[in-house]
């Protein structure tokens, strides 16, 4: 393989993934230059970046962008969305503030607040103070995300020092936007770690020391158009809640 041309090994790698060119660089010298080589790299980005895109400055190479648009995401949409990019195989990755969610009286101060927090990837998050009918609904187009790629879609929140009201499992929904409320059939999720519930989906710590629980799948195909909403709701047994924090909802590539 050394005796090949460096572009044919450059075009050989840019068929395989972004984990297997950073493993290849270490064979031999002649394969760290072609893993390094923007015809590689350019492969791994996105033929097409959300509209209002801007690529950071002072990246030398194609390598660079794609793994700063990796470790750092980008806001979009007066920042109530950021871009990033999946690490193994350079599919699209979106989370959308609790900003520009749908929270039923999230702009009433007697039960939700807006405050600023130090780890959060946003301007504000949504602090619940309290409420009985929790209702958090986000929508996103379907043509930002990657083609062929099974995704899904976490609410992304954390407690505050006295939550209340959520050791049962709550309702959380994935459908393409316009179906009929008749047609969805939501799973139950449990946001808090409740030893007595075994149902569905539970909620995980994640690295960024948020909690993330899944809303739903979908799988994007080339060519589909319209909107996905995805939910999270506790409408039916009227008790107080409180004390959760909405950092918001990501979507993102699911990993075998």
């Amino acid at each position: 393989m050394n005796n090949l041309p460096e572009d044919c090994i450059a075009k050989i790698l840019s068929l395989t993934s972004p984990r297997d060119v950073c493993r290849s660089s270490a064979v031999s010298r002649c394969f760290r230059s072609a893993a390094d080589s923007d015809h590689v790299w350019n492969h791994f980005l996105p033929s097409e970046f959300p509209e209002d895109f801007r690529a950071p400055e002072g990246l030398p190479t194609k390598k660079h962008l794609f793994f700063s648009l990796v470790h750092n995401p980008l806001l979009l949409h007066d920042s109530q969305l950021s871009f990033s990019l999946e690490r193994s195989t350079g599919n699209k990755c979106y989370m959308m503030a609790a900003r520009a969610l749908n929270i039923t009286w999230g702009h009433d101060q007697r039960y939700w607040q807006w405050i600023s927090l130090p780890d959060a990837r946003f301007k504000e998050v949504a602090a619940l103070k309290m409420v009985w009918w929790l209702d958090i609904t986000g929508k996103i187009n379907i043509s930002l995300l990657s083609d062929d790629t099974l995704y899904a879609a976490y609410l992304v929140f954390k407690w505050n020092l006295d939550p209340y009201g959520f050791r049962q499992p709550v309702e959380a929904s994935l459908v393409l936007a316009g179906t009929e409320h008749d047609d969805v059939q939501p799973s139950m999720v449990s946001l808090m770690h409740n030893p007595g519930s075994e149902q569905g989906q539970r909620a995980e710590l994640r690295s960024d020391d948020w909690y993330e629980v899944q809303l739903g799948q979908f799988f994007k195909r080339r060519g589909d158009m319209g909107e996905i909403e995805m939910s999270l709701k506790e409408t039916k047994r009227p008790f107080e809640k409180k004390g959760l924090i909405v950092h918001g909802i990501e979507i993102r590539p699911v990993l075998p």
